[in-house]
Formats: structure tokens, C-alpha cells, sequence
């Protein structure tokens, strides 16, 4: 059987073809990912997400018909735009329908971040300047501090997949770290395997990105995560 020692699904933004590559490169024998799509589509606006949203449910009933042990929804700006605790109800909504564990981006996020014991971090976003102005008060009602934040402020979503390592590292090293104790990378449509490490060497703290955290994540929830060489201290082992 495909899968026998975990089955994920994820629920990803019809937009998005970064995610499924990310994973699929990095996935252990024997775990298989099955995904489904919401539809996301034009540029990054508020009521696009809103409407991929309200798929969420048809989609995760697609993957409980699938057979899966954890479901993911892969998607960071929705946790900004949808009202404060929408991540704590809709995973337990998932959980109970589908009897399986469920993990969104940014509790797969959160999770990694305490791991690592990192309170203050350097945060990066590709999202246009008026969605990322909602990360800051986000992480910190959640009770992180950030030593800076920046954006590529990317409106047009299939220009985040273009984002290049080189113009990646720039963006990295551009930010405000005094203090912090990792970087975090959010999006999970923005290519960031193969600079992960790389990142690391440069700033001296972990890096974290949503795909890498999302991978660490759904592990753990099918029996652990093994060390992945190329992801950073986060899946060092």
C-alpha cells in the first residue's frame, strides 16, 4: 500500500504550484501525499481568500473519502484575514469529521517555532503590503515578538512562485535581525528548499519556512519526523 507508514493530505490553493514539489522532494519512503485544491485565483485580496476559504470543507471531505492520517490546509494568509481563533475552530472541525489529526499552516508554524524555543523571530512575506500588515499584530497577539519585519509585496499570485534563491538570500539579508533567534518565511506558494540551508549559514539562526514547517509538522503527526538532510536545523534530527 502507498503510504504505509503515513498518508497526508493537504489542502492546497488552486494557485499554488510550489507546495506539492516541496513536499514530494523531501518525503520519506513509504509516506505518500494526497492533495486537493480550492480554488484560488487573480490577485491576493482579502475576499479571493475569503471565497477559497469557504471550499475548505468540500475539500477535506475529498481527502477523509481518500483515506489519510493527517490533513493539512496550506494556506498562512488566511489565518490574517479570517476572524481571531478561525485556526483553533476550523482544524477541530476537520479533526472531528474526518477522525484524523489536522494542522494548518500556521499552527504547523507555531509548533515548529516552540520546538525550536524561538519567541523573537525576522519575519518575510511575499504578500501585498496591506495583508502583510496584518502578520505583525497576528504574531504578536499570539505572543511572539518580531526584530523586524519585510515584504516582497507581491500582488499578482503566480508571481510568488517566481521568486528566484538570489532574489530570496537579497531579501533575507535585507532583514531587521538584531535580536532575533530565527527567521521565518511565510507562504506556502514562495520556493524555499534549496535555500534553507544556505539561509542559515548567512544569518546564524534557524530558518523557517511554511512548506518546511508544514512537512516537519504532518510527520510528526504520522509517527515523527526523520532527520531531512538540506531543511535546516528544524529537521536536523
Amino acid at each position: 500500500m502507498f503510504g504505509s507508514k503515513g498518508r497526508i493530505g493537504v489542502i492546497v490553493p488552486a494557485n499554488n504550484s510550489v507546495i506539492e514539489p516541496e513536499l514530494l522532494s523531501k518525503l520519506p519512503p513509504d509516506v505518500a501525499l494526497f492533495a486537493t485544491r480550492v480554488l484560488a485565483k487573480g490577485d491576493l485580496t482579502p475576499n479571493a481568500i475569503k471565497a477559497m476559504e469557504s471550499e475548505v470543507g468540500r475539500a477535506a471531505t475529498e481527502l477523509d473519502a481518500t483515506g489519510v492520517d493527517v490533513i493539512v490546509f496550506a494556506d498562512m494568509v488566511t489565518s490574517f484575514v479570517m476572524e481571531e481563533g478561525w485556526n483553533e475552530r476550523r482544524t477541530a472541525e476537520i479533526a472531528e469529521f474526518a477522525g484524523v489529526a489536522c494542522v494548518s499552516a500556521w499552527t504547523a508554524m507555531r509548533d515548529a517555532l516552540d520546538s525550536l524555543g524561538v519567541k523573537k523571530f525576522a519575519l518575510g512575506t511575499p504578500y501585498p503590503r496591506n495583508l502583510h500588515d496584518l502578520a505583525r499584530p497576528f504574531f504578536e497577539r499570539e505572543g511572539y515578538g518580531l526584530s523586524g519585519d519585510a515584504t516582497l509585496d507581491i500582488l499578482a499570485m503566480h508571481d510568488v512562485e517566481k521568486v528566484t534563491p538570489g532574489q530570496l538570500r537579497e531579501f533575507v539579508e535585507g532583514l531587521e535581525r538584531t535580536g532575533a533567534e530565527a527567521v521565518v518565511l511565510l507562504a506556502t506558494d514562495l520556493p524555499t528548499f534549496s535555500s534553507i540551508e544556505s539561509l542559515e549559514e548567512i544569518t546564524g539562526v534557524p530558518v523557517l519556512s511554511s512548506n518546511q514547517a508544514i512537512l516537519w509538522s504532518a510527520l510528526e503527526a504520522v509517527g515523527g519526523a526523520p532527520p531531512i538532510a538540506g531543511l535546516g536545523r528544524l529537521l536536523a534530527g
